[in-house]
């Protein structure tokens, strides 16, 4: 028999002994135009000893990757469990070539001629992402940023030089994925950088309520008979009452008189007589003039001009790219709920000044903030009244009148920006009159209340951001540093409360400037 009939009688047994659609078992020649020449990655080749125990093994590829498997005896069969991810071609009897052609998970099984297993390989392929890392490597120089897939998802771990490197090497991994939620952001930054913002706030509100207004009240005609009543009074509609100042009037009522007991010898009985000069006379109730029986009169005048200040300067600090909270104020009671019993269950809600902040540490020493600012106080108005059951106090739940201001701003370390410049001017007035005698000249005036009220508010947010680093302790100081109470003498005589405050630290070596620094409030 000559070597090409042996060599067609091998091919013929080998394909005798496969199986339709279980078993894949190629031979050299059938697919050695499709295996390349060039030699493999060092770590894309598996060898298999098996007095080492090697006869089952792990192997990841990528897609589209290969590796190469060496076996210490002739195959004959191989088995892919899950021809689709993976495809094994032999490219000798001891040597297989095994490629990944989707993402997934599938094993192969190689067979010798007499039917045993020489090895089971676990395949893993996984995505590419050897580009995606020297892609992200290169745009982002001094990181090292690795990238690992896992199923559909991209893990990146590794350093980057700040925060905004980070941003930006998720945004790389996110154009090779399908949902940005595949991309795990497991990056940290080389450095952390500290920042501290501080905040001015500055309000000015003004209010001025002006009132003025007559109250009127008379009864006509003799008492006893057919009288007529005329009144008028303040309104006060903005306001809702008067609020103070001057109130004076006069009053007239002719139904009670001095009167005195006078004997009358006709009659033989003492009779009422009305005397108002006698000293011995008492008021009495009488029947009163024929005119206006009863007169009062008032005039009510209030005007108010306050002015309120607020200033809060908080100053917070946070390392880049984690948030941070301030809040000086309190927190009020606000009912939520109420059980069969009658018990009210309770929330608390803050008020005050408050400050929340996001920091980014950008190349060239910018700061990207994200900011978050509020003033808010409790108000009356927008109050809201809960009865609290049968004869029980009502709970009065109070309003906030806030100003809140929320934006992202980029600024360099040490400058500042004004975020809020809020101007704001409100007024409200009322006149209330009867009508046809408003109309008249002088007494129109008489017949009518006026009642106004104007607010003028101004409020000026600044933020300033500085690249801060720790120091040592002794470098700082506090409103407590230095504080001597003052004696027995100097309290009573003298009329102090503390005899030293202010205190001077000793300069660090080489430096020139000589102060207190820190908080000091005096």
């Amino acid at each position: 028999m000559t070597r090409q009939m042996k060599s067609k009688a091998a091919i013929l047994k080998l394909l005798a002994g496969l199986t339709a659609g279980a078993w894949l078992a190629l031979p050299l020649a059938s697919h050695a135009a499709e295996i390349p020449a060039g030699p493999p990655p060092p770590d894309s080749v598996v060898r298999v000893d098996l007095g080492a125990g090697g006869a089952s093994q792990s192997l990841a590829l990528p897609v589209g990757r290969s590796a190469i498997v060496d076996l210490p005896t002739d195959a004959r069969d191989v088995l892919v469990s899950n021809p689709t991810v993976a495809e094994a071609v032999l490219r000798t009897p001891r040597r297989i070539y095994v490629m990944g052609v989707k993402s997934g998970v599938t094993d192969a099984i190689f067979f010798d001629a007499a039917g045993r297993r020489i090895l089971a390989l676990n395949i893993h392929v996984e995505q590419n992402t050897s580009a995606l890392a020297d892609t992200i490597n290169r745009i982002l120089p001094g990181s090292q940023v690795r990238v690992e897939a896992i199923s559909d998802s991209v893990i990146l771990s590794g350093t980057v030089a700040n925060a905004s490197d980070a941003d930006k090497a998720v945004t790389i991994a996110r154009a090779v994925v399908s949902k940005p939620e595949q991309v795990i952001n497991m990056l940290s930054t080389s450095g952390q950088d500290e920042v501290m913002l501080k905040v001015r706030i500055v309000e000015m509100d003004r209010q001025v309520i002006k009132q003025l207004g007559f109250n009127w009240n008379a009864v006509i005609n003799q008492a006893g008979s057919t009288q007529f009543l005329l009144s008028t009074a303040a309104s006060y509609g903005v306001n809702g009452a008067l609020l103070g100042g001057l109130s004076s009037g006069l009053t007239r009522n002719t139904t009670t008189q001095p009167e005195v007991q006078v004997y009358d010898p006709a009659t033989g009985q003492t009779v009422p007589v009305v005397c108002s000069t006698c000293p011995v006379a008492t008021p009495q109730p009488t029947a009163g003039s024929q005119g206006i029986n009863n007169l009062s009169g008032n005039l009510q005048a209030f005007e108010q001009v306050g002015l309120v200040r607020t200033l809060a300067e908080p100053n917070l600090t946070a390392v880049s790219g984690e948030a941070a909270k301030f809040l000086v104020g309190g927190e009020f009671p606000v009912p939520t709920g109420e059980a069969i019993n009658g018990q009210v269950s309770i929330d608390f809600k803050p008020f005050g000044v408050g400050l929340g902040f996001t920091p980014v540490v950008l190349s060239g020493g910018r700061i990207s903030l994200k900011l978050s600012t509020e003033v808010s106080e409790l108000s009356n108005q927008g109050a809201f009244n809960l009865a609290t059951g049968a004869g029980g106090p009502a709970l009065v739940v109070p309003a906030l009148t806030v100003r809140r201001a929320e934006t992202t701003v980029e600024l360099p370390s040490g400058g500042a920006l004004m975020i809020a410049g809020l101007l704001q001017d409100k007024s409200a007035q009322d006149l209330a009159n009867v009508p046809g005698i408003k109309n008249l000249p002088i007494l129109g005036a008489l017949f009518q209340s006026r009642d106004y009220q104007a607010g003028e508010t101004e409020l000026v947010i600044i933020v300033t951001p500085y690249l801060v680093s720790p120091t040592s302790p002794s470098n700082l100081q506090t409103p407590a540093d230095g504080l001597q109470i003052a004696n027995d003498f100097d309290t009573i005589l003298l009329g102090r409360l503390n005899k030293t405050y202010k205190h001077t630290p000793p300069a660090a070596p080489g430096t020139t400037y000589q102060g207190p620094y820190g908080y000091v409030v005096e």
